[in-house]
């Protein structure tokens, strides 16, 4: 079973996801009727399926001890990376003079993705020393050595 401050970490991330999930549904059925509705719902699903994978990884620390930590790594990260991208699609909205709905909704998963990244900043999992893969004898034979 991963440490609690992993699992902590998880919940978040987990939290993210589902909410980047919402998001794309709902700019799905924000958009007028002659447009398709994929393109709001495009960047924020992406987004959720990325975040979704990264905790599974964060998940499997004791597991895959590298594979934990890249999932780690990255988990951090993709907040700002979706901040940045539903930023820069909340002001090319505003530019473009559409819709009040999708600008905001846009606008406030970017600044919900930098309060999930403060979240995450500050629940990191400690550093944890790499498990050792030698068995007892091979590390008395090291150390002998």
């Amino acid at each position: 079973m991963p440490p609690l401050r992993t699992i902590w970490f998880a919940l978040i991330s987990l939290s993210y996801s589902i909410l980047l999930f919402g998001t794309a549904m709902l700019g799905f059925k924000l958009t007028t009727q002659n447009e398709t509705g994929w393109g709001a719902a495009f960047l924020p699903f992406i987004l959720a399926i990325l975040s979704l994978l990264l905790t599974i990884m964060s998940l499997m620390l004791k597991r895959n001890y590298k594979v934990g930590m890249i999932g780690i790594h990255l988990a951090m990260i993709m907040p700002i990376v979706g901040a940045l991208l539903l930023g820069n699609r909340a002001w090319d909205l505003y530019q473009q003079g559409r819709e009040g709905t999708q600008v905001t909704l846009a606008g406030m998963m970017a600044l919900t993705s930098i309060y999930v990244f403060v979240s995450m900043m500050l629940i990191r999992p400690k550093k944890e020393a790499e498990p050792s893969t030698m068995d007892r004898e091979e590390q008395a034979n090291a150390i002998g050595q």
